[in-house]
């Protein structure tokens, strides 16, 4: 614990992190460089420091974020503070044609320590019976629902009532939900009756707004854990796809799991959730988004499904899902990265027509665009010098997305069909992870690490098109190391969703090592009222 308190206040005690360097190493257990703090990287399963300073890693070395030394070679374009595997650099750019990709698709991809290594790992608290789940709450009726007005959920310009919002100040409330695992993914019904809460891995949580309450529903086949990666609702709220992949044999398998509104309305429980026959061997499903902005995708508004396979290289691919059978239809492109790619944005390219950006973190530092010019297909690889990239969010509008550079704390921005120069990304100051933006367009949330000698659970506001570091503002939950909450430093905020028609919604995250989990009501102070 000592250790993790001297690395927590590393800015203000850098000497003394340097004296204890080595017993912090040697006693600090990992799988990953995400649960070990700053100018630190997990090897051989612990917590290990090369250096501190870009001196110490000889003539043209650079010392890394992790605390890893690199070579110029290694590190090329990177700002000093770039962290990415020393491998990310040997990529290659070829895309893969889509007869390799098919006889890519049928061979089972080794299961690798690289895997293990990635950042969404899980380890399944074995304290908690994940088989099990609690009945719906026949006391808490859910009436139908009844499609809202259609622009509730339109983009409008945040300028429409008088400019862009002032900064604010939030007002955080952690709600109680029994037998949660370790939170990761969070959406809203579009009416905002309920949302769905992804564990990391099995389990579900239907959590009803009106009464604060939660109903658990274990996803499990045969017995089979299943790792949940995304979630997305149908713009009419009728269906909720849920993508994830579980282990079949030796071989990863994507998977996605519909949700019926109807059906959940109607008291069917568990029945509610079925598997689609869309599965693809041999890949991990990462990701699922679904065009809203006037440009629409590949498919117009038929949502869009991420997977990666492989190791160094990755191999990403892109398939368009018919809505109507939850089959996989259309658009189907591939090529090879060298991250694995992990979530997905809508961002439109330099003609006003759709894009998708993809952000790839795993093992790695990638970020591509891939859409199409008059007709014709093609990938964009974006210029390096951005560091280990978690999640993206596209503006509703896809004028543009954010991403969230983790590994140095920086938010990039991809717009036009390109993304920005790095050089002017803002930096924030605590470990950021994701970002998501309210149905409006009007705010986004970005979420990370707890961090500091008294932990902060670390939220930042990010305001429309106001994109400099200064107008960030650091919203972070206060006390959060104490009770209601009880975080530690491996304590993650991972996804927030705002609840449609006002300025609050949830937060979701938990202990990567215990696997435990939470869910928090947020409300802006200033911003219409959620309850």
């Amino acid at each position: 614990m000592l250790c993790r308190v001297v690395r927590d206040s590393f800015a203000s005690s850098l000497v003394l992190l340097a004296l204890l360097q080595l017993g912090c190493a040697e006693s600090d257990s990992c799988s990953t460089d995400r649960e070990c703090s700053a100018l630190h990287y997990c090897g051989s399963g612990r917590c290990q420091q090369d250096c501190t300073l870009n001196a110490q890693c000889g003539a043209g070395g650079l010392c890394t974020s992790t605390g890893r030394c690199a070579t110029a070679a290694d590190d090329a374009g990177l700002r000093d503070d770039a962290a990415v595997a020393l491998d990310a650099a040997s990529a290659p750019d070829a895309a893969i044609s889509s007869e390799l990709d098919a006889a890519m698709v049928v061979t089972a991809d080794a299961f690798t320590s690289e895997d293990a290594q990635r950042p969404d790992a899980f380890v399944p608290d074995s304290s908690v019976p994940l088989d099990a789940h609690a009945p719906a709450d026949a006391s808490v009726p859910i009436d139908a629902f009844v499609p809202i007005d259609a622009g509730t959920d339109a983009f409008v310009p945040p300028d429409a009532s008088g400019g862009p919002l002032r900064p604010s100040t939030y007002t955080y409330t952690r709600v109680a939900v029994g037998g949660l695992g370790d939170a990761h993914v969070v959406a809203f019904h579009p009416d905002g009756s309920y949302a769905i809460v992804l564990e990391r891995s099995n389990g579900v949580h239907v959590y009803d707004w009106a009464s604060g309450t939660a109903t658990r529903f274990d996803l499990r086949v045969a017995g089979r854990a299943v790792t949940l990666d995304d979630l997305v609702f149908s713009a009419d709220g009728s269906t909720a796809w849920i993508v994830g992949w579980e282990r079949v044999g030796t071989t990863d398998t994507g998977v996605i799991i519909t949700l019926s509104d109807a059906a959940y309305r109607r008291g069917d429980g568990a029945l509610s959730f079925t598997r689609s026959s869309a599965t693809t061997a041999g890949e991990r499903i990462t990701g699922i988004e679904i065009p809203r902005a006037p440009s629409g995708g590949p498919g117009g508004g038929h949502p869009i499904v991420l997977s990666q396979s492989g190791t160094s290289p990755y191999i990403a691919r892109l398939r368009e899902l018919d809505p109507a059978t939850s089959t996989f239809s259309g658009l189907f492109v591939a090529r090879s990265t060298g991250a694995g790619c992990d979530d997905l944005a809508f961002s439109d390219n330099e003609f006003g027509q759709w894009g998708i950006v993809l952000a790839c973190g795993t093992n790695g530092a990638d970020i591509y665009l891939y859409t199409e010019v008059a007709g014709v297909g093609e990938w964009r690889l974006a210029p390096g010098g951005y560091g280990n990239v978690s999640r993206t969010d596209g503006h509703p509008s896809a004028d543009y997305a954010l991403i969230v550079n983790w590994s140095s704390r920086y938010v990039h921005r991809h717009e036009s069909g390109a993304l920005r120069t790095s050089g002017a990304s803002p930096g924030l100051v605590d470990g950021i992870w994701d970002v998501s933006f309210s149905p409006d367009g009007r705010l986004a949330l970005i979420t990370g690490r707890a961090r500091g000698a008294s932990l902060r659970g670390t939220i930042y506001e990010y305001r429309h098109d106001l994109y400099s570091a200064a107008e960030f503002t650091d919203v972070s939950i206060e006390g959060f190391g104490i009770a209601p909450y009880l975080a530690t430093s491996s304590t993650y905020l991972n996804d927030t969703a705002f609840l449609p028609g006002c300025d609050g919604g949830l937060v979701v995250g938990g202990n990567t090592s215990a696997g435990t989990g939470m869910v928090i009501e947020f409300q802006r102070t200033d911003g219409v009222r959620c309850r």
